[in-house]
């Protein structure tokens, strides 16, 4: 028994927010430039405060070095690195282990 195309019904669609799926990047964009940003921000205050109380004048530009630093390894730890493949000199990233980044034909022979 065929049903004309208008008389099958289908699961409902889940709701978009109007968002496309691809701003997975721009995602991941925004989360590394927030560590950066916060870790500035609060090792910068945390030298600040500390000037204040100690009368100094070194700790805030020590705190926003540090927190820089910081903000980097983070970042690093958190979203990985791009590896050397060794001689060749492509790059393989940290998801697809063994696969450079400049393949473009996958299981061809």
């Amino acid at each position: 028994m065929s049903q004309r195309p208008e008389q099958q019904r289908s699961a409902p669609e889940a709701p978009t927010s109007g968002v496309p799926a691809v701003s997975g990047g721009m995602n991941e964009g925004m989360r590394v430039l927030s560590y950066l940003i916060s870790g500035v921000a609060l090792y910068g205050a945390l030298g600040w405060v500390g000037d204040r109380f100690l009368g100094t004048a070194f700790l805030l530009p020590v705190g926003i070095v540090l927190g820089a630093a910081l903000g980097i390894f983070v970042i690093i730890r958190r979203f990985g690195r791009v590896e050397e493949a060794g001689a060749t000199g492509a790059a393989t990233l940290p998801g697809r282990r063994g696969q450079s980044s400049t393949d473009k034909t996958e299981g061809t022979t």
